[in-house]
């Protein structure tokens, strides 16, 4: 929708609310930014709506815009809505991929358990609806996936085993966070990347928690299991390919059926319909359910795959061709008694050893790039490791030369401890590349201070830049921070530019429509 702009005198004979509508009409008729300078790119092809793809809209939401759409839409807004990649589709394909080609409805990782639970109801209520509760019947006519064709090299399905270069702690010591910049060398693999890219990463579980498994199901590790059709040994499997931090449904309930305690379950029986709870591992419940001890093989076909995750590239292709840099906070926290540490980001910053390969891939963005104006003014609203994509976005425009202010919101805990890339971004607003630098260190006062705290303080400021054609990036956290900045930004947009609600939605919406508002949230 385009941005509503005022052509309707405020004398002329119409009410408000006809004012309003008037100007509306004449803005979708004429396609008008409403700026001094708008920097659209991309295309102008009508595109199919889809309301429910946001990632802040909760999954209540999201299904009562989907209900009575197509089976596959209905699927779609089940998904967590991020387009991450992390499944290997975007959400839409993904949907489409389960509806049509039988594709495993357990892949989509932002959207966990109630993602997952969601696909199943929706898929089971498909079923049901096509085969007369038939299940054989739908057995027989389901599609089987369709087999991949070999993948170029850099992408998931065929990852590069790149090296480690370096992993540099960003936080001062006492900091409450593990902040690293983790260098990536694609040596001469001829892999290529552009800044707005994220980087796949395959990790494995910690060999310790692991080992720890095989000891409280009292094997060696050496027995040898089916995964995906090929002979592994089974620590091998528990390490790489299966998902030990995560319990399935499917899993709780196999342990279940192999308790030999009444009580126990019962409780696990419970268990399974409601979900493990976050933080509850695989070990958590080997060592509360000692009675539960599932044969191995069924065990690893219903543990969930270790699915891959994503991290923001740091760094421009223009400025480090050979290299991809990307900002990992280590993710550390203490369940049911015992120290938990992030999978993936454990493994990249500090299990792996300097040289020490992974299997790393290219998750392409279609529209969170620099944009291609070289004049364009650009907002960039990057909080903790939010920042990662901007430092490409710097370097890239640095490299090309762009002209186009740039205004960075950043902020963290404090500012003592957790000012990271400190130096790097005082040399930019030094020579003029960074325009406005602002602030935002929730712990340094009494009163928490947030990147949208500072928004609203400088909102005129930040309404002028929208009015010269400034493009809004945003990178962070979906559920809080992107909620809040979009609050703000349509407060900022209501109260500056004079509009009703209404208005002001329409508005943004049409920023978003005019490739003005990106968002790479997780």
């Amino acid at each position: 929708m385009p941005t509503q702009v005022n052509l309707i005198p405020e004398d002329a004979p119409f009410e408000a609310g006809q004012r309003e509508w008037l100007n509306g009409l004449i803005s979708a008729l004429a396609g008008w930014e409403g700026s001094l300078g708008g920097a659209e790119q991309g295309g102008g092809e009508a595109k199919e709506s889809f309301p429910w793809h946001d990632p802040a809209m909760a999954m209540e939401e999201r299904m009562a815009l989907a209900e009575g759409k197509p089976y596959e839409r209905q699927l779609m807004a089940a998904m967590a809505q991020l387009d991450c990649g992390q499944c290997g589709y975007l959400c839409k394909t993904y949907a489409e991929a389960i509806a049509f080609d039988g594709e495993a409805v357990n892949r989509c990782v932002p959207g966990a358990k109630e993602t997952e639970r969601k696909l199943k109801e929706l898929v089971a209520e498909h079923e049901a609806a096509n085969t007369g509760n038939k299940a054989d019947e739908f057995a027989e006519a389901k599609p089987a996936p369709k087999p991949k064709k070999t993948a170029p090299l850099g992408t998931r399905d065929n990852p590069l085993m790149a090296r480690l270069k370096s992993s540099t702690p960003l936080n001062a010591d006492g900091s409450s966070k593990d902040t690293r910049h983790v260098v990536v060398d694609l040596g001469d693999s001829g892999v290529e990347y552009t800044a707005g890219d994220s980087m796949g990463i395959f990790p494995e579980n910690d060999p310790r928690t692991v080992d720890a498994i095989l000891a409280d199901l009292d094997v060696s590790g050496g027995e040898s299991v089916r995964v995906e059709g090929q002979d592994k040994l089974l620590r091998q499997a528990l390490l790489k390919d299966r998902d030990v931090t995560k319990p399935s449904d499917e899993v709780i309930a196999l342990l279940a059926e192999h308790a030999g305690d009444a009580d126990e379950a019962e409780d696990l029986k419970m268990l399974a319909g409601r979900g493990a709870e976050e933080g509850q591992t695989l070990l958590e419940l080997l060592r509360v359910y000692p009675s539960a001890r599932p044969p191995l093989q069924g065990l690893v076909d219903e543990l969930g795959p270790l699915q891959p995750r994503l991290y923001s590239i740091a760094s421009s292709s223009k400025q480090h061709p050979a290299e991809i840099h990307t900002t990992v906070a280590v993710v550390k926290t203490a369940v049911y008694g015992r120290g938990y540490k992030g999978v993936a980001s454990t493994f990249l910053a500090k299990r792996l050893s300097r040289h020490g390969e992974v299997p790393i891939y290219i998750q392409r963005s279609d529209e969170f790039r620099v944009n291609a104006d070289p004049d364009h003014p650009a907002i960039m609203i990057g909080p903790g490791t939010g920042i990662a994509p901007f430092i490409a976005f710097l370097q890239e425009r640095e490299a090309l030369e762009h002209a186009g202010k740039n205004w960075l919101f950043f902020g963290n805990p404090e500012s003592a401890k957790d000012h990271i890339y400190r130096d790097q971004l005082e040399v930019w607003r030094k020579t003029g590349l960074i325009s406005r630098l602002t602030l935002a260190f929730s712990r340094d006062q009494q009163d928490k201070v947030y990147v949208q705290t500072r928004m609203l303080e400088q909102a005129r400021e930040f309404w002028a830049w929208l009015q010269a054609g400034a493009v809004i990036y945003i990178c962070g956290d979906a559920s809080r921070m992107a909620k809040d900045v979009d609050a703000a930004l349509h407060r900022i947009v209501a109260e500056q530019g004079n509009m009703s609600d209404k208005a002001a939605a329409r508005y943004v919406a049409a920023l978003s429509d005019h490739h003005r508002y990106l968002r790479d949230v997780y």
